[in-house]
């Protein structure tokens, strides 16, 4: 006659392979929560990079063609030739040009955007009636917000101003 065996659920070996799988499931965990850590890092500092070489283009580069207007403006510069010293016409064509034209031309497809030049104390610059900002002001409530200022000069106007350029 047999006897009836009963199974024993939790044998040593049984509990010991539950930990080797938890342990081995835990560090899988552990190691693509690093690696997604990592990769959005580096997507942030590349961005921050292209913000900054960005920001240098409209700073450094007197646009193309040279003495550019709204309807000729291929690529946007805002330099009077000489390094951070803005071009005031160049500021006045850029901000009275129409949304969709003036966004395509500073090239952030599919962000919301904040371009401005500001005096020393957080005022937005204005030429005529051409008030120097453009984009949406409320970020604060953003996520991933870039953000780059520069001091710079207005040829004809004293002290300085900077231009800020936020992204999101």
């Amino acid at each position: 006659m047999k006897k009836a065996s009963k199974g024993q659920v939790f044998s040593a070996d049984f509990l010991v392979g539950v930990i080797v799988v938890l342990f081995i499931l835990t560090t899988v965990q552990v190691y693509h929560s690093r690696v997604i850590d990592d990769i959005n890092e580096e997507e942030r500092l590349i961005f921050q990079e292209a913000l900054a070489s960005r920001t240098d283009t409209l700073l450094l580069f007197e646009g193309e063609p040279e003495n550019w207007d709204s309807e000729s403006v291929k690529v946007l510069g805002f330099s009077t030739g000489t390094p951070n010293e803005l071009n005031e016409t160049k500021l006045e064509e850029y901000f009275s040009m129409e949304d969709e034209e003036a966004e395509d031309l500073l090239g952030f497809y599919g962000r919301e955007f904040f371009l401005s030049v500001e005096n020393e104390e957080g005022e937005v610059l204005t030429s005529g009636d051409v008030e120097f900002s453009r984009g949406d002001r409320n970020w604060e409530h953003a996520e991933d917000i870039y953000t780059v200022e520069r001091k710079v000069s207005l040829g004809n106007r004293k002290g300085n101003a900077n231009l800020r350029l936020v992204v999101w």
